[in-house]
């Protein structure tokens, strides 16, 4: 992704940190949905847990972010979120 000339590189790392978490979550998910069946269930939720995890930890990076970059980053989170409900309750 293209940034702006003279962000500082705290906010630059922040940022690569909560995509970085984004798609960790989304790996965790894939997972889950590959361990659907009742004899791998356990692992599907544990993986489900993991992507909360790092969904809070992105979350917990918010503050740290520029202004330009904490709604979109938000946006994807909360979408995330969204994915991680309707995963779990697919396993149900």
């Amino acid at each position: 992704m293209p940034r702006e000339p003279g962000l500082r590189s705290e906010i630059r790392v922040e940022d690569d940190f909560v995509e970085a978490d984004i798609d960790t979550a989304f790996a965790l998910l894939a997972d889950a949905e590959m361990h659907s069946s009742p004899e791998e269930r356990v692992y599907a939720f544990r993986a489900i847990g993991e992507a909360e995890k790092a969904m809070a930890d992105g979350e917990q990076r918010l503050p740290r972010l520029d202004d330009s970059d904490r709604e979109r980053v938000r946006d994807r989170l909360s979408r995330m979120r969204a994915v991680i409900e309707n995963v779990r309750l697919n396993l149900k």
